[in-house]
């Protein structure tokens, strides 16, 4: 038992080197398919794959071309002939549709400026940047120890939804930043820039109504003013760019992207979400799942946004150090109950498990090799370890749910249920702990 911290030691270095590796491998596969044009469009056998960053390319082009003649960007036929010329040696036989909000297609027009191979690796490499940037602030909010941080980065990038968001040239790559950003600026109490960069996530409007209560029941005026005037500039410059028939066009082509059957890209039967599970277990994307569905989000946003109005009356009664625990346990939920409940989420729409991980292992859970957590009260200590390894393992879980996919029926979406189970979790040690306390942390620390 002496011996017991070396040894766990020297098994978080090998999986530390395990997921080093498989990064370079799976980085390495990538740049190769680009290099060998198997990236935008490629042929597999009779299927054919397409990256969504081929979508946003052709948003751009689409953009330039309604600021000279307002045509109907959305327009799915329209749409596929763009998206052809792009790929002129694949043939696109069901439409590859783009139901994002208006402002997207604008913020893409610098993509069409250059080759699409430039674009992409511009692309790419702001996506990197964006996410070194971004773990790099969320790091100095929790973690101290240089392997922990060292650790956090290569799991990040080794694990599968990263990867994939890489693969596809994903739009979350644009978000992730702001969308770790925006709970440091309410952690940190800055109002205004957390509206700001709440409102740039309306890149992803499922997420918005809590983002949106969050802020407002935190930071008051001051959040809904940056909010509201990133909305405002989104909606002017649409409304300039593309014309206001596109601006109103909206509603109709998500819900033709999304619930119409006539598109690809959606993929209802993969999401990992509730969604995704009801189609898996009745094995459909009809209506009353749609209907069921669109009221579990609405319900659930509607309560967690209760639950920050009561953290945001109490926060007054407790100590700054208590505050900010509580404040990173309920945001860490709140990601994971954003990416269940959401109508539309991916598996690389799990990137974003960054942050509950990071302040997860920060606020409950305690350091490596489990030191004292940074709770006191009656919590199960089994369940404590059970979420530190849910958390620690994703990056090589994450790979593991993807690889089951291919080899097993599809019974349960791996993602949703470890989401749930993190949440579950996650609640019942918040719930069940009492004082906060702070944590001593050496340089040596590692996770």
């Amino acid at each position: 038992m002496a011996n017991e911290p070396d040894s766990l030691k020297k098994l978080w270095f090998a999986y530390f080197s395990f997921l080093l590796l498989w990064a370079i491998v799976t980085y390495g596969n990538t740049v190769g398919e680009f290099l060998n044009d198997k990236i935008f469009a490629y042929r597999r056998g009779d299927d054919v794959f397409t990256a969504d960053f081929l979508l946003y390319y052709n948003n751009g082009i689409l953009a330039w071309e309604a600021l000279k003649s307002r045509i109907d960007i959305y327009d799915g036929v329209l749409q596929n002939q763009y998206l052809q010329k792009l790929v002129p040696d694949i043939k696109l036989e069901k439409i590859f549709y783009s139901q994002y909000p208006p402002y997207l297609f604008v913020l893409n027009m610098p993509l069409p400026l250059t080759g699409m191979k430039q674009a992409w690796i511009a692309w790419e490499i702001m996506g990197m940047a964006g996410v070194v940037f971004s773990i790099h602030s969320l790091l100095k909010t929790a973690i101290k120890g240089k392997f922990s941080r060292y650790f956090t980065y290569i799991a990040t990038f080794a694990s599968f939804p990263a990867w994939v968001c890489f693969k596809l040239g994903q739009v979350a790559l644009l978000i992730y930043p702001f969308f770790i950003w925006y709970f440091i600026a309410l952690k940190e109490k800055m109002w205004f820039r957390a509206g700001l960069l709440g409102g740039i996530c309306l890149l992803k409007p499922q997420y918005a109504p809590v983002m949106l209560l969050t802020g407002i029941f935190l930071g008051g005026i001051r959040f809904f003013a940056g909010y509201t005037l990133a909305g405002l500039v989104y909606l002017i410059a649409s409304l300039v760019i593309l014309g206001p028939h596109n601006v109103l066009s909206y509603p109709q082509a998500l819900k033709y992207g999304e619930i119409s059957g006539l598109t690809t890209g959606v993929s209802p039967d993969a999401q990992q979400n509730l969604r995704g599970q009801l189609v898996v277990l009745f094995g459909n994307d009809g209506s009353a799942i749609h209907l069921v569905t669109a009221l579990v989000w609405v319900a659930v946003s509607l309560y967690i946004g209760y639950i920050w109005y009561r953290e945001s009356r109490r926060r007054s009664k407790s100590n700054e150090a208590e505050n900010d625990r509580r404040f990173m346990i309920l945001s860490s939920i709140t990601v994971l109950v954003l990416l269940v409940i959401s109508p539309h989420t991916h598996r690389q729409d799990y990137v974003f498990v960054t942050l509950p991980a990071i302040w997860l292992m920060h606020s409950v859970i305690g350091g490596y090799p489990m030191e004292s957590p940074p709770l006191e009260g009656d919590f199960d200590r089994t369940r404590l370890l059970v979420l530190r390894y849910l958390i620690l393992g994703f990056p090589a879980l994450s790979w593991v749910f993807f690889l089951l996919t291919f080899f097993l029926p599809v019974v349960i979406q791996p993602f949703f249920a470890w989401a749930l189970v993190t949440i579950a979790l996650g609640t019942d040690c918040f719930l069940k702990a009492g004082k906060f306390r702070e944590i001593h942390r050496d340089g040596n620390e590692v996770m």
